[in-house]
Parts: C-alpha cells; structure tokens; sequence
C-alpha cells in the first residue's frame, strides 16, 4: 500500500506531465496556424507580384509602340519609304528591342513570384514540422508524467531491492568471518 505522500506525489506528476503535454500540443498547432498564415500572405505577394508584372510588361510595349509611331512618323514626314531600306530596319530594331525589353520583365517577375512560392511552400511544412514536433513532445511529456507518477507510487525504491541484508553488495569485515 502506498503512502498518502506518495500518492499526492503521483498525482501531482501525472498532472504535471499532462499539463506539458497540453502545452507542447497547443505550441505546435500555433506554430502550424502561423506558418500557414505567413504561406498565405507569400501566396498574396507572389499573385500581386504576378498582376504587376503583367501591367509593367503591358506598359513597355505600349512605350514600344508609341515610339515606333513616333519613328513613323518622323521618316514618313522626312519622304522617306517606310517599307524598305534603313527605315524598315529601324523600325524592326525597335521592335525587337521593345519585345525584348517586355520579355526581360516577365522573366524578372517570373523569378520573383517563384522565389515568393516556394518561401511559401518551405513556410507551409515548416508548420507542418511544427505541428509534429508539438505533437511529439506533448506524447513525451504525457509518457514522462505517467512514468513519474508510477515512480511515486512505487514504495520501494531502486536501492533497497540492491541493498538488502543478505544481498551480494553488503559490505564484508575482514574480522567477523
């Protein structure tokens, strides 16, 4: 039969190990709820970055376009064949140049709202890592407190069972033999 100190001991332990074990659970499950959130917000960031390239990609070909009017119209006014020659060439160039210009800043935006999507991603399972690392430490804490609590109520401890009056490990006189 076990003591009443022994026993308060016990629960006391008990509780204490499901206390932790709540704990580290409710640690993990807000570790999880703020990754997630802070993915969702690098999604947010990564669609808005994405609408804003397209519109700065929109806007430099309206530039190229106004300025090859702008070409046109100087070489036409100047009696210059807009079709054939140097004229033609120039209008090419710009573009060409325009194009690539445009193209250049879809690539940029590309990188960035790929970089914005796996920072998510690698946000998200670090929640999940988290919410795992929670769970496991609140099973060990709950295991940790039920162990304790056996421990407590178990009266006889470790060395009594070693040392005991006939046992190996008593200690020998050399003058009583």
């Amino acid at each position: 039969m076990c003591d009443p100190l022994s026993a308060g001991m016990a629960v006391v332990s008990l509780y204490g190990g499901i206390q932790q074990s709540r704990a580290a659970k409710a640690q993990g499950r807000f570790s999880k709820g703020t990754a997630d959130y802070n993915a969702r917000v690098a999604e947010n960031r990564a669609e808005e970055t994405r609408n804003v390239g397209v519109e700065a990609e929109n806007v430099q070909r309206q530039k190229t376009a106004n300025l090859l009017s702008k070409q046109r119209a100087q070489l036409g006014a100047s009696g210059i064949e807009l079709t054939s020659g140097s004229a033609l060439a120039i209008q090419q160039d710009t573009v060409a140049l325009g194009e690539a210009d445009a193209l250049r800043i879809r690539g940029n935006v590309d990188s960035e709202v790929d970089a914005l999507m796996t920072s998510a991603e690698l946000t998200s399972q670090q929640g999940d890592f988290a919410l795992a690392a929670g769970n496991n430490a609140g099973n060990a804490a709950a295991i940790g407190g039920i162990a304790s609590a056996g421990s407590a109520l178990n009266n006889s401890g470790v060395a009594d069972k070693w040392f005991t009056k006939d046992s190996a490990a008593k200690q020998i006189n050399p003058h009583t033999r």
